[in-house]
């Protein structure tokens, strides 16, 4: 061939093959229902975005969408998307830089319009099918359901803070399972803030389209235009929504909207029925399951249910193919036989077969496991349901079942289904969903033993535990056996328990019997610890710990009072958890009885001893699985509180000095010593000091009698009281502060509170001896000092009632300081009449009149006392003389000075 002509075919053929290069580059990827259009939809309802910028505050994950899009045809079947996310920061080039949609193939195409990164305001094009990577995604694979979906999955390139990443794509095709009827819920709404949101529906105007809202979404916006109906959602801003723990399943604060066309629940329950009608096929398989098991149940249709509610919960294993219209229809009876698998729908409706065979009415129901109870507050739809269950009608009773469960034993009038909430019978003529009754009787009760050897090193201690699980609790461990096996058992409980106690190991193999017809399990544990005994927080002492974690495990520990979601709780539980220690000393462990009660849980403590042995007895039941946010408040003070009664731990030091006798406590007694001897100084200091005196006032001094005599027998009676009350009560002996440890973590407060008291008792001791020897030597600041110490002991009344007030309150024991309140207004009564008495009474100004030193007034006195005594004098006057030396007065009277002597 000449060259020219060469030349003239490549500049034709060259730019051919470029564009079935092109084309073969950008068809990477495709398949799969999956394609690459850079032109959008016609219909689509041209929008203009709104300038809005979302608050920093509001932003998660690095970056937020300033644009959310969504506009679905239901007459076309299609779905337009249009998404733009704002990248705030270099969290968002992590978390933000990559597209992924799912979808199902089967019955879907999705079509991708644009992707473009825009940097300064400058696009860059980065849609390209080849790099689009398609994930078979199967995201429920691990339930053991198979769906079909796929994953179209872009990671960008280059993709940098401050950058606008903008894309949209089309699903086209809808579930052929559904018919025609629409059904879909709109959200208006996400977790975080959206700057903009714009969301449609666009349906035929003859068409009826009902809706409902919800979290106080705005009703949309309706018109009519070209034989078409748009309902049109838009709002700007919206809130923040950050999840907390333990929400209910059920619950969703998001703004939303229900959009469905059923008009009542026997459109839906039609619906049902014919996914399901498999009546005209002919099963051989079925009927000869059928006559086995009429064979092993003979005449008796209770026996016949049992069997066959165990043959499809336990022979057809669960395992989902829910590709296209088998997303919602099941498989038929025959197929199900023969593959032995399927899922809830499945193995639902292979039961209903089972049954209408022996003229036992079955029926399938749809449930949702998350709505549950709140399935009632949606417009009638299928999509509302993630679950079928049967619902066996007989002898005039209806018995709720979920072909799910596995393992599941005990008569068919005991049979248990999980509370599901609201159910829809699949039966005709039925136009509303029905509550499912479920009240498990089921019950854990678990008997821990501790034989608890003593301190020394290498020391075993024997620990036997033994729980035996009734009804739906014996249906869950039975189901956990079988899955582990009694090794994995085993084993696990054993890695539990070290967590607890580092040094336990299997003292001997773990023991299983399963009764299948009183439908219960017993599991005995038994194990040795070695070195039971840890170390205290200060490293000065050993200390043992049990608990009781059945119930720890079932409450929920949150962080803050003011939540807006409800708290959701495990209901129906019932455990009752025994822990009996058997100690090496003669410890007392104390006894106490603890309950906290009302509509929502209940938890009890009863806790006794008898010698060595000390038992713990738990007990916890819930009555509901929700807490609403006004009432967790007060769910965490009480749940703070059933903790620290769940743990507990036995002191080495406090156990040994027990066992002698002798448990004095010295950082009890150290207070009042101390106490004592500051006040016994500043009273000597006191009691000497210098005073002035009235010596009139000593010089005729009362005695010590009428009502004083027993104001003195008060005065020697207080000391001894302030010396005996706290040997009584216990506060120096360590039993006293062991039981402490009952108070958790507010036990330091209560042990505050005893050693300030254990202060007042040393100060009182110390100021009432001072007043009795101001009282018997009759001084003068007596009644003042005596006054002071009756306000003080009015005031330690006080604060000793408030202790016991404060204790009960924490505890949660029944009020038996209550019964002590007459007791101290009695002795305030008392205190107030001696005082007013000190102040009134003539007597006391008479009596208590001497002073410090002794000697000062005594020699006073003695001088007194000589003044009065002194003879009386004569005092001769002259004879007065006139001029005449005559006499004119004489007188031989003496001149008297009055005397008197002086009282006694």
């Amino acid at each position: 061939m000449p060259l020219l002509t060469l030349r003239k075919s490549l500049r034709i053929l060259l730019p051919l093959l470029f564009v079935l290069l092109v084309i073969s580059v950008n068809s990477y990827g495709q398949g799969k229902g999956f394609s690459v259009n850079k032109t959008e939809p016609s219909w689509l309802v041209k929008i203009v975005e709104k300038k809005v910028k979302t608050p920093l505050k509001d932003v998660s994950d690095g970056y937020y969408l300033s644009l959310y899009e969504n506009q679905n045809h239901v007459e076309r079947k299609e779905e337009f998307v249009h998404i733009i996310r704002e990248i705030v920061s270099d969290a968002g080039v992590q978390n933000g830089s990559q597209i992924s949609i799912s979808y199902a193939p089967d019955y879907q195409k999705l079509i991708f319009h644009k992707v473009v990164v825009w940097r300064n305001n400058i696009p860059q094009d980065q849609l390209s099918a080849s790099k689009f990577k398609i994930l078979q995604s199967e995201k429920e694979l691990s339930r053991f359901i198979y769906n079909g979906t796929y994953e179209a999955f872009l990671l960008l390139d280059d993709v940098r803070k401050g950058d606008r990443i903008e894309f949209s794509y089309s699903l086209q095709g809808d579930n052929p399972i559904f018919g025609k009827k629409f059904s879909s819920t709109v959200y208006l709404e996400g977790q975080t803030s959206i700057s903009h949101v714009y969301t449609n529906i666009i349906f035929d105007k003859n068409r009826s389209l009902n809706t409902k809202n919800f979290a106080g979404a705005d009703a949309p916006k309706v018109t009519v235009k070209d034989n078409l109906k748009f309902y049109e959602w838009e709002s700007t801003l919206t809130k923040t929504h950050r999840g907390v723990d333990f929400e209910p399943s059920w619950y969703n604060p998001l703004k939303r909207s229900q959009v469905s066309e059923y008009k009542n629940w026997n459109e839906v329950v039609e619906w049902g029925l014919a996914i399901n009608d498999y009546s005209d096929l002919k099963t051989p398989l079925v009927d000869k399951k059928v006559a086995e098991l009429k064979s092993k149940a003979g005449n008796d249709k209770k026996k016949y249910i049992e069997l066959a509610t165990r043959f499809v919960q336990d022979e057809i294993r669960y395992m989902g193919i829910e590709i296209g219209p088998y997303s919602h229809r099941p498989n038929s009876p025959e197929n199900i036989l023969k593959q032995r698998y399927g899922d809830c729908k499945d193995k639902s409706l292979l039961l209903v077969h089972l049954l209408k065979a022996m003229d036992i009415k079955g029926y399938m129901a749809y449930v949702d496991t998350y709505l549950r109870d709140k399935t009632t507050d949606f417009l009638p739809s299928p999509f509302i349901f993630n679950h079928v269950i049967v619902m066996v009608e007989y002898d005039y009773f209806k018995t709720w079942i979920d072909p799910t469960i596995s393992y599941q034993r005990g008569s068919f009038d005991n049979f248990y289904s999980p509370d599901y909430g609201n159910a829809l019978v699949l039966k005709k003529n039925v136009n509303s969903l029905e509550k499912i009754e479920s009240n498990p009787a089921g019950k854990i009760i678990s008997d821990l033993d501790f034989i608890l050897a003593d301190t020394t090193e290498n020391a075993i201690t024997q620990l036997l535990i033994k729980t035996t699980y009734t009804d739906n609790y014996a249906d869950n461990i039975r189901a956990e056996i079988a899955a582990s096996g009694t090794d994995g058992a085993e084993k696990n409980y054993l890695e539990y328990y070290t967590k607890l106690y580092p040094e336990i190991e299997l003292k001997d193999a773990l023991k299983y019997v399963d009764d299948e017809e009183n439908n219960t399990v017993e599991i005995t544990e038994s194990y040795q610890i070695n070195n039971a005994w840890a170390d205290s927080n200060d490293g000065n002492d050993k200390q043992f710990y049990f608990y009781g974690d059945l119930i720890q495990h079932e409450l929920r520990s949150i962080k803050g009072s003011k939540r807006i979601a409800p708290l959701a709780m495990s209901n129906h539980v019932n455990i009752q958890q025994r822990i009996s220690i058997t100690m090496p000393y003669d410890a007392d462990l104390g006894t106490e009885s603890f309950k906290i009660e009302n509509d929502k849980y209940y938890f009890e403590l009863y806790r006794f001893q008898r010698g060595r042995k000390a038992t713990f007895d738990y007990t916890f039941r819930t009555m509901t699985g929700v807490i609403e946010p006004d009432e967790v408040k007060n769910y965490i003070k009480e749940s703070k509180k059933i903790t620290e009664y769940l743990t507990y731990h036995v002191n080495r030091k406090a156990s040994a000095l027990s066992a002698g006798g002798s448990g004095v406590n010295a950082i009890a007694v150290i207070p009042f010593i101390i106490a004592t001897i500051i006040t016994g100084f500043f009273a000597l200091r006191f009691y000497r000091k210098s005073s002035d005196f009235d010596i009139e006032k000593i010089a005729y001094a009362s005695n010590i009698n009428g009502w004083l005599v027993f104001l003195g027998m008060r005065v020697v009676y207080l000391p001894f009281m302030m010396l005996l009350s706290p040997i009584i009560l216990g506060l120096f002996g360590n039993d006293f502060w062991i039981r402490m440890g009952a108070f958790g973590s507010s036990q330091w407060i209560v042990r505050g509170l005893f050693l300030i008291e254990g202060v007042f008792y040393g100060f009182m001791f110390a100021y009432s001896i001072y007043c009795a020897l101001l009282f018997f030597n009759r001084r003068s600041s007596f009644p003042k000092q005596f006054i002071i110490l009756s306000i003080s002991h009015t005031g330690f009344l006080i604060f000793d009632l408030a202790i016991g007030f404060y204790v009960e309150y924490i505890s949660g024991t029944a009020s038996a300081s209550i019964k002590e309140v007459p007791r101290v207004i009695w002795a305030l009564v008392i205190i107030t009449a001696w005082i007013w008495y000190l102040l009134k009474s003539e007597k006391v100004k008479e009596t208590f009149v001497f002073t410090y030193p002794k000697t000062k007034w005594e020699w006073a006195l003695a001088e007194y006392y000589s003044e009065q005594y002194k003879p009386k004098t004569t005092v001769l006057q002259e004879p007065e003389y006139n001029a005449n030396q005559e006499v004119i007065t004489e007188t031989n009277e003496p001149a008297s000075v009055e005397s008197e002597k002086p009282r006694e």
